[in-house]
């Protein structure tokens, strides 16, 4: 199966879940990304592997001038398309592969959401962030979810309550299968599940990839849980989460 119809099958889960319900996303996710995101009122913004345009619809409402969203999956294009039709946001939805797409033009940011967890191997993570950085204006940010460098390697038990799961096949090494599964709940409440692979990549390889492609001042941050998400469930229900994160922010700069 080629890689654009393999995110096009898992573009049929997204059109049948509701991603934004799970704790993760709507209580970590959303918060932190609002609290690192630098100001985009007025301001240019590429996002890069957008699916459904969740976080693209995010984006856009802070304030930005323009934003073009590509992902290399047409069905997630379209379902993400389907959401500015019944709310039109001014999104520029393209279809596009991030080695595919040159340069789009000069950014102020640079919005990717695990875009880095579908390279292959080092090489490509490199020419990943090239890419990444040629559509930045000078002095323009880089703003990356990424998998937690420090992932455990078992990131299934005791995780399903925040509604995704993450497994690490093998050695803990670059390159290494990284097998996801959201779950979440029907309209009934009972948890249904997408799993989809991609893969895992050390700190150093992260690091390396980006100061390779040109980039300053990377920085690393774990997530954090907003005040109604410790409000809602409590803080002992977050302790597994917040002491090993499924998930980190990294930021960076263009010269």
């Amino acid at each position: 199966m080629s890689e654009q119809k393999y995110f096009d099958t898992i573009a049929e889960g997204y059109g049948t879940l509701d991603t934004g319900k799970t704790p993760v996303r709507r209580f970590s996710e959303v918060y932190t990304l609002k609290r690192l995101l630098p100001p985009v009122k007025g301001r240019s913004v590429l996002e890069l592997a957008c699916s459904d345009g969740f976080f693209s619809r995010l984006i856009k409402s802070e304030g930005a001038a323009s934003l073009i969203a590509v992902d290399l999956s047409p069905q997630m294009i379209a379902l993400a398309r389907a959401h500015e039709a019944a709310e039109s946001l001014g999104i520029d939805y393209r279809v596009g592969s991030v080695f595919d797409i040159g340069e789009l033009g000069a950014f102020d940011l640079v919005f990717s959401p695990f875009v880095m967890s579908y390279a292959k191997d080092r090489q490509e993570l490199l020419e990943m962030c090239k890419v990444l950085h040629a559509n930045l204006k000078p002095g323009g940010k880089l703003l990356s979810m990424n998998d937690n460098p420090e992932l455990l390697p078992d990131s299934e038990t005791g995780y399903a309550a925040y509604g995704k799961t993450k497994r690490i096949s093998g050695p803990t090494e670059d390159g290494a299968k990284l097998t996801v599964t959201w779950v979440v709940p029907d309209t009934q409440g009972q948890p249904e599940h997408l799993a989809f692979d991609c893969r895992y990549f050390t700190r150093d390889a992260i690091k390396c990839a980006l100061a390779g492609a040109g980039f300053v001042d990377v920085r690393i941050h774990h997530p954090e849980v907003s005040p109604e998400g410790l409000e809602t469930y409590g803080e002992q229900y977050w302790a597994r989460f917040l002491k090993n994160p499924l998930l980190v922010f990294v930021e960076a700069r263009k010269p």
